[in-house]
């Protein structure tokens, strides 16, 4: 059986994809000499009818190297600037050194954790220590594997293709990665009709990492593909209390170390949240005070964000609840109110209170936001 022919292109064929009028499979096709709006006859490689072709609106691409000017002036630069998941690092650093040294792409990485726990941001600071361009996208966006192929064939070198909530990719365009993760070889189909042609692309050689919230969520095939698979730690309480400290002080924000402490702990296990309600602190402190957030502020700030007519002690045995705990019930919610949906304002509830006998696990929590945990106090009373 004769290989594929493999083109070297200096410049790639531009790709598209669309659905054939006739048995609703996906049709890709070089588009590169398509005008604007134009319409085309082919015959579909999977019913062999003939269809419509034409170039769709393209979706405009994510990078997490564009963060916003109050990110990047605390964004983590490097893994020692990168506080907590010392472990993890420890690996990393050790991949990345290796990789530099043999001038070679890093290997293919996953990392896998809870929404928040930095995962993203490792992300960026791989690709920095390996001087490397980082793109990113969702698996639930890449819709088409033209979607897929735009961004690896506008890859160079040694980039970085970061792919969050890899786990939600559709099967065939999972399938279509395969080939680009195996050997960096791209298969696309050239001309229409009769002319038609299965060519195979060389992609540079580039680095895919992947997040999910469970490995148990990807297919075999996909996680046998990852040279270098990393399970986040949780943080402790001294960890996203640092974290607080180090935004206040690129912020030029005076908090003392028992606020810090303080919002920590209200937190849900997570540096994102714990990012969250510091901000929420600040303006406090800047609207109500004199811009410091010691730890009566910080008390005073966050009681804003309990429901009114909780008690100090209703507060304290919230906090009490496992960061595990935390981040199951956050999972299994998929982050939005039980009630309504929104995903402002989040609180752990109590089904059943701790006062009332109810316990500290996933079964008796359940994600409400600000309002509706409100309206369901009110309710009670």
């Amino acid at each position: 059986m004769s290989e594929r022919p493999v083109a070297n292109l200096n410049k790639p064929p531009r790709l598209a994809a669309c659905d054939c009028l006739n048995c609703g499979s996906g049709i890709e096709f070089d588009a590169s000499d398509f005008t604007e709006d134009e319409t085309r006859t082919a015959e579909c490689p999977h019913c062999h009818k003939e269809t419509s072709i034409f170039v769709e609106r393209e979706k405009p691409v994510a990078s997490i190297n564009s963060p916003t000017a109050e990110t990047d002036s605390m964004m983590p630069k490097q893994l020692s600037d990168f506080i907590g998941q010392n472990r993890v690092k420890a690996r990393l650093e050790l991949a990345i050194a290796a990789a530099r040294q043999r001038g070679e792409a890093l290997n293919h990485i996953l990392l896998i954790g809870s929404p928040g726990s930095g995962k993203a941001t490792l992300a960026n600071i791989i690709a920095r220590a390996m001087g490397a361009n980082v793109k990113a996208t969702t698996g639930p966006t890449l819709e088409k594997s033209s979607d897929l192929a735009g961004l690896l064939t506008n890859l160079e070198e040694g980039d970085v293709l970061f792919i969050d909530e890899i786990q939600r990719l559709q099967k065939f365009i999972e399938k279509y990665l395969y080939p680009p993760m195996d050997d960096f070889k791209l298969d696309v189909v050239i001309d229409q009709g009769e002319n038609a042609r299965s060519v195979r692309l060389n992609l540079p050689r580039f680095t895919l990492i992947g997040s999910a919230e469970k490995k148990e969520q990807l297919t075999r095939n996909l996680l046998s593909r990852f040279q270098i698979i990393e399970s986040m730690d949780d943080y402790s309480v001294d960890e996203l209390a640092a974290i607080a400290r180090r935004f206040a002080k690129s912020h030029n924000v005076a908090i003392d170390e028992d606020a810090a402490g303080r919002i920590a702990r209200s937190a849900d296990g997570m540096p994102l949240d714990v990012l969250n309600r510091l901000r929420h602190v600040r303006d406090y402190a800047h609207v109500k005070g004199d811009g410091k957030i010691s730890l009566a502020v910080a008390e005073a700030a966050l009681k804003m964000l309990a429901s009114s007519g909780e008690t100090q002690d209703a507060r304290e045995s919230r906090e009490a609840i496992p960061s595990a705990v935390r981040r199951e019930v956050w999972r299994r919610d998929e982050g939005r109110c039980k009630k309504c949906g929104s995903r402002k304002n989040l609180e752990y509830d109590h089904i059943i209170p701790v006062a009332e006998g109810g316990s500290n696990t996933a079964r008796n929590i359940e994600l409400l936001c600000e309002a509706c945990n409100r309206a369901k106090s009110d309710l009670i009373r």
